[in-house]
Order: structure tokens, then C-alpha cells, then sequence
């Protein structure tokens, strides 16, 4: 059986490198944190000491790592992949922008190892359901090498270009979007329920008027009204993705506003110390701000 590796066992890797096991995939795995890695040996990946350590076994490797920096001294650390002798192609899931991506792939081309460029999108929970969408671009050969691991991993698999780091310009663009509505929608929300109206009833009559977004549809009602902030997406790394679109944005001259305003706000977020919360409690600043707090009714509970 071929052997698949697997660096960064994350809140979003876990899920993943999960998923391949229990599609029979024979996976070797690594991460900083001990406990992750002891945790997918338990389910009967075996684990390796370092990145390089994967790489001398597994000719496919995916990666899913939090920051640009840390996905380059993965690959290209004293102990990085591309040392590997085995490894043949990687798979970075992560979120590292469009210009980091095209050096990667440049570089692991002269060193003879193709690359992929695949964000993820659909937080945890799609992660471990395999729902994910995965924003795909690379080598076409190495696309379809890899195509059958990550239908193990998402379900919606766009090939959205030949060159590495287009899948990351839609991934940017999706979480800045994503990003402005979400600072919008909880704006508005707040604005409304400061004014008397129910949150449930404000959602009803958005949801089917032109306001709508994914964030009113699914980011409001059950989360922030239940006051269920679990960790799915941190601040943080929301944070971190529209920062990256902006510097992409200054390099091309293209010129932001609204992800401009979403990325003042995150900071304002990071700096009340909310950059390891999930973004949902962003509602908070909101309610603080306009007095009035988002949550269920009373009647609409009863």
C-alpha cells in the first residue's frame, strides 16, 4: 500500500488526516503538540519525529498549518519536507496567499517535487463531516495523483487553475467576503435588537429580503442566539486571511474598502484579547457597544 503523510494535526488537520484513515489510507503523521499525533496513532497512523521523518516515507503529503511561516519551515526547514527522500508531491491545505504559494511551488519544482495548492473552506465541522470545499490549483497531473484523497476530505473540489497560488486568490477572496458580511450582518443584528426587535423575527424577514447572506442564514441562528461559541474558526486566523488579502491587494494595486473596514475591526478584536475565540463571539464587541445582548427570546424558546 502506498503511503500517504500528514503535517499539522490541528483543530481543521485532525479531521482530515481522520478521514484518510478511515478511507484505509496507510498514513504517517507529524505535528508540534504530541498529544494530536498520539491521538490519529490511536486511530492507526503511524507517527514520524519530524516533517523530513514524513517525507522519507510518504510520496503524497498533505499539510494543514496555521500561518505562511510555519508552512515554510515545514517544507523548507533543516528537518522540512523537501528533504524527504520519498515525497513526490505536496498538498498544502492551508491558508498562505497567493505570492507565498507560487514560491513553494517554484521552489519544490527545481527540487523535482510537484505541488498542489488546495485550501479549505467549511471550518471544523466540515472538516470532520468531509463536506469541505477545496479551492484546487496546481500541475494537472499532480491534481489528478491526489484527486482521490481529497474526496475523502471535501465534497466540493474546485480546480479553479495550472499555477499554484490561484487556489489561494479565491480562498482570500472568499474569507474577505466572508469576513465583510460577518462584520456587517452582526452590526446590523445588534443595531436591530438595540431597537426592540426580536432577533429571530429581524433573521426571518432578512433571510428572505435582499440582506440575506450566509451569515445571517446560518452564523446567527443557532450560534450566536444559543451563546454557543465554541471554537469552529478562530478570530485569529480570520484575522490573519483578510490581512493576507490586503497585502495582496497593495502588491497588485487593487484597491479594498469594505475588507478594509473588516480588517480594522479584527483588530479592534485581537485587541480585546479575542483572537483565539471563535469568530461568533465577535457578536459580543457588537452588544457591548449597543447595549443590548442577541439571544433567543423568551417566547421563541418556550
Amino acid at each position: 500500500m502506498v503511503t500517504t503523510g500528514f503535517v499539522g494535526l490541528g483543530s481543521m488537520g485532525r479531521h482530515m488526516a481522520s478521514r484518510l484513515l478511515r478511507a484505509d489510507t496507510a498514513l504517517v503523521v507529524n505535528d508540534v503538540n504530541p498529544a494530536s499525533v498520539e491521538a490519529l496513532q490511536r486511530q492507526g497512523a503511524r507517527p514520524a519525529a519530524s516533517p523530513r521523518a514524513v517525507a522519507d516515507e510518504a510520496g503524497i503529503i498533505f499539510c494543514s498549518l496555521p500561518t505562511p511561516d510555519v508552512v515554510d519551515q515545514v517544507i523548507f526547514g533543516e528537518d522540512g519536507l523537501c528533504h524527504g527522500s520519498a515525497v513526490r508531491t505536496i498538498v498544502d491545505l492551508s491558508t498562505t496567499g497567493p505570492r507565498m504559494s507560487e514560491r513553494i511551488g517554484d521552489a519544490l519544482r527545481e527540487r523535482g517535487i510537484a505541488f498542489v495548492d488546495a485550501p479549505v473552506s467549511g471550518g471544523t465541522s466540515g472538516a470532520e463531516a468531509g463536506t469541505l470545499t477545496l479551492m484546487i490549483s496546481g500541475d494537472g497531473a499532480a491534481i489528478d495523483a491526489v484527486m482521490p484523497s481529497l474526496r475523502h476530505i471535501g465534497s466540493n473540489l474546485f480546480v479553479v487553475g495550472d499555477k499554484a497560488g490561484q487556489g489561494q486568490t479565491v480562498k482570500l477572496a472568499n474569507n474577505m467576503l466572508f469576513a465583510s458580511n460577518l462584520v456587517g450582518a452582526y452590526e446590523a443584528t445588534a443595531l436591530a435588537v438595540a431597537g426592540g426587535v426580536a432577533p429571530e423575527r429581524l433573521l426571518e424577514v432578512i433571510n428572505a429580503s435582499s440582506g440575506r447572506s450566509y451569515v445571517t442564514e446560518k452564523r446567527i441562528d443557532p450560534p450566536v442566539l444559543d451563546r454557543d461559541f465554541a471554537v469552529r474558526f478562530a478570530t485569529g486566523l480570520l484575522r490573519k486571511d483578510v490581512k493576507l488579502a490586503l497585502q495582496e491587494a497593495e502588491a497588485s494595486g487593487a484597491l479594498l474598502f469594505v475588507a478594509r473596514a473588516a480588517a480594522q475591526f479584527l483588530d479592534i478584536a485581537k485587541a480585546e484579547g479575542m483572537a483565539d475565540e471563535d469568530y461568533t463571539a465577535l457578536i459580543r464587541l457588537f452588544e457591548r457597544w449597543n447595549g443590548a445582548e442577541v439571544r433567543r427570546s423568551r417566547t421563541e424558546a418556550l
